[in-house]
């Protein structure tokens, strides 16, 4: 430890050499000065603990000379001696920063007292620098680590008015301090849970001793945000908040201070993935139960369109009879689609998507929605030459039906819907207002009702799934979610306007090709039968579909032979195998599948012919069963002219290929 330094200062020699060995018996190490200015320099060149100091001197006198030491160094301890003291000249030297005097002659023991008090002083004011440095550290420690959090911190009063809060505010909501600090807790909390926010602040968590320590869930309401009809985490954040009583009694300066200490973690992310796992599950236990449906309800439409054809072969085709059996197909085939679009939604299964005129599937939902909803009119405003779009043809179909089912929901005593389709040129510095990616051409649909309308809170959660302004039992409120999922999907995006009383307006958008696409014209479907011979093994599970396939096998002209399961239409083909000229195969069966079906005859007679049946576009087994030699393919529900032009296309070695 380096030895404390003096530095003396008198004009008398004599003083100086007498104080300066006094302090040097002492141990302490000594400089003298004989003037004012020459300690003022050593000064400046070196920095000393003590500075004893004469008051009466020539040119610059002691207190000029303090006066200048302390402006360099103001923790320096500096001692007057005077041979003139008095009570002024005592008072007018403390007052300029003297830590003490000495009146000339003192006495040894006086001068060592004096100066090592001082130095003690010096030695207190060093350790209060270290301790003020440390605490100063501490606090800027504790400041960074509070307002680095990833946590929001902050502090309430009795009121639940907001007392401290960290830099997170702003980071994760937007909220400054100076928006916060006095501002009430509850009014930045979203209205639901403003309730949770009260029972945080009751009285009796403030009384002395009493341990209340609470953990809520609420959500924060994010600045400049409402609610986003699509997506509530745009507006709020999900906080899981942990609070604790903060009583700090009266003491010193300070008044007695009660409140809450919170910290609240944003959990937003989780409460999102925690919804879609909710929602997953949902759709997957919706998949299987669609699964079951469209299979059962494509054999139900299987029997009515097989029927039905046969009970056509009996009239004339320009007959009031025929054409409504004609009139029934087409209800069949909406049917069987609707069918597939259920089970390709709920399984997620993958579709090529293809460049088409929107105005085509525009004109065909409505004419299909239109014949079941008489008390609905709907008026078409279609643009001419309308862009070509890239989309799945079965998805836009669900979500236009989607659109029309929630407008005629609107409508409980009728009413008019008005569909709309457009060119939109979005320019880049648009994008942002439509919520795009990028700017560029896109096709608006709008499909507009004379409906009740939506308030706004209900405009806000439409698009929710599970959400419905039925009543129990009546709906899901699937259709709009699936809507906007597969809007979505597609890049594009949903617009929703609507007020009470005036109706509701949904518009949703999609990216486009600048260039026309002409519109697809439905396909004329054929009537012409054609009748062949032969032996044919019919393999379903369904006895209804065995039932009317087997009369539109035998009014063909063909011998049909029935196996009710895959194990039974072996054993069949094992007994009169070279008898069969064809075999009609579900792909769907219990124990047995039709792929295993298809290997076990194929291994039993390899050059059979076999069409594959099937009530849903299994694509990938379809093509299985094509690359193994399956000579082609029919859905159901099919009539007699379709089977007759498929089997008639196998005997005539015409293959389909997927």
């Amino acid at each position: 430890m380096s030895l404390e330094q003096i530095l003396v200062v008198d004009d008398e020699t004599r003083i100086v050499e007498t104080v300066s060995r006094c302090l040097h018996r002492e141990g302490l190490d000594v400089v003298g000065a004989h003037n004012g200015a020459e300690a003022v320099a050593m000064f400046q060149r070196h920095r000393f603990d003590l500075v004893l100091v004469d008051i009466s001197m020539p040119d610059m006198d002691g207190y000029q000379v303090m006066e200048q030491i302390l402006a360099m160094d103001d923790e320096v301890v500096i001692v007057m001696m005077t041979g003139f003291a008095s009570v002024e000249s005592a008072v007018r030297a403390l007052k300029k920063g003297a830590w003490d005097y000495l009146k000339k002659p003192f006495e040894h023991a006086d001068l060592i007292k004096t100066v090592t008090n001082g130095l003690s002083q010096r030695r207190l004011i060093a350790d209060k620098k270290a301790v003020f440095a440390r605490l100063e550290a501490s606090e800027k420690q504790y400041e960074n680590m509070v307002n680095n959090s990833p946590d929001l911190i902050f502090t309430l009063d009795e009121t639940g008015c907001f007392t401290f809060v960290n830099d997170q505010f702003e980071k994760l909501l937007g909220l400054s301090r100076e928006m916060l600090l006095g501002s009430p807790f509850e009014s930045f909390v979203h209205p639901r849970d403003q309730e949770k926010a009260r029972q945080l602040i009751r009285p009796d968590r403030y009384q002395n001793g009493t341990s209340c320590d609470v953990q809520i869930n609420f959500r924060f309401q994010k600045a400049g945000h409402t609610q986003a009809c699509q997506d509530i985490f745009a507006a709020c954040a999900f906080m899981e908040l942990k609070a604790s009583p903060m009583h700090l009694p009266e003491g010193g300066k300070r008044k007695e201070i009660k409140g809450m200490y919170c910290v609240a973690r944003d959990v937003s992310e989780r409460v999102n993935l925690e919804a879609q796992l909710r929602q997953a599950q949902k759709m997957e236990a919706i998949g299987t139960l669609a699964g079951g449906i469209a299979h059962d309800f494509n054999n139900i439409l299987m029997g009515i369109q097989g029927y039905a054809s046969l009970v056509k072969t009996g009239f004339d085709c320009q007959s009031i009879e025929f054409k409504r059996l004609a009139n029934i197909d087409e209800y069949v085939s909406s049917g069987a689609e609707m069918s597939r679009q259920l089970l390709g939604f709920a399984q997620k299964n993958s579709h090529e998507p293809c460049l088409i005129n929107l105005n085509f599937l525009l004109k065909m939902s409505a004419k299909m929605f239109g014949r079941t909803k008489k008390d609905i009119i709907i008026e078409p405003m279609l643009e001419k030459k309308l862009w070509g779009t890239l989309v799945d043809e079965g998805q836009i179909k669900q979500v236009l039906m989607n659109l029309f089912v929630n407008a005629w929901q609107a409508m409980p005593q009728g009413g008019k819907i008005i569909i709309r389709s457009q060119n939109v040129w979005i320019e880049p510095e648009q994008k942002d207002a439509f919520g795009f990616e990028h700017g560029g051409a896109f096709v608006k649909i709008t499909v507009q009702d004379t409906g009740i309308g939506m308030d706004q809170e209900t405009m806000t959660r439409i698009f929710d799934p599970f959400f419905t302004t039925k009543e129990r039992g009546q709906g899901t409120g699937l259709g709009l979610a699936m809507a906007y999922g597969i809007i979505k999907r597609h890049k594009g995006m949903f617009r929703v306007e609507s007020k009470p009383g005036q109706g509701s307006t949904f518009m949703f958008f999609l990216p486009a090709k600048k260039a026309s696409v002409a519109a697809k014209k439905p396909l004329a479907s054929t009537e012409k039968i054609i009748n062949g011979k032969g032996t044919i093994l019919l393999v379903d599970d369904e006895k209804g579909v065995i039932e009317v396939c087997s009369e539109m096998l035998r009014s063909l002209g063909y011998h049909v032979k029935i196996a009710f399961s895959g194990s039974e239409a072996v054993k069949i083909m094992h007994a009169d195998g070279k008898k069969i000229d064809l075999v009609i195969l579900d792909m769907v069966m219990p124990e047995m599948s039709g792929l295993e079906t298809f290997d076990a005859i194929r291994r039993i007679q390899s050059d059979v012919r076999v069409l594959v049946s099937s009530g849903h576009k299994k694509e990938i087994e379809i093509k299985t069963m094509i690359k193994k030699g399956c000579n082609n393919f029919i859905f159901k529900p099919f009539d007699v002219a379709m089977l007759s032009k498929k089997i008639n296309a196998i005997f005539n070695n015409c293959p389909e290929t997927v």
